[in-house]
């Protein structure tokens, strides 16, 4: 399987987020490349608290539960233990900030049907 990659500036990004969900950063849908669990902002503080914010949109909501899903090898549905900065970098969207730095993020999930 081949993952295409988007490349966007940071303004780009928020505005894509803004058309899809809203104003309301909190309530954006991402899904993990790994699993396709669906997670938002949201999810992840309440799963994790303070711990959440540098996994937000970059790593599986899965490493802030107990017992998730295996990435790799893993059976079942996620959430998973997929890490955005691991060995494999499997984060299809590069956001580049105003200063030039790029991070790598997790698609917007799919707008659900009203």
């Amino acid at each position: 399987m081949t993952t295409q990659i988007v490349v966007m500036s940071l303004a780009d990004w928020v505005a894509e987020g803004e058309r899809r969900f809203g104003a309301d950063r909190e309530a954006w849908r991402f899904v993990c490349p790994v699993c396709g669990f669906v997670q938002t902002p949201a999810d992840y503080r309440k799963a994790g608290g303070e711990h959440a914010e540098g996994l937000i949109a970059f790593s599986c909501i899965g490493r802030l539960m107990p017992d998730p899903r295996k990435a790799f090898g893993g059976k079942g549905p996620g959430p998973c233990n997929y890490a955005g900065g691991g060995l494999f970098g499997l984060n299809p969207v590069t956001v580049t900030a105003p200063d030039g730095k790029q991070h790598h993020m997790f698609a917007f999930a799919e707008v659900a049907a009203p």
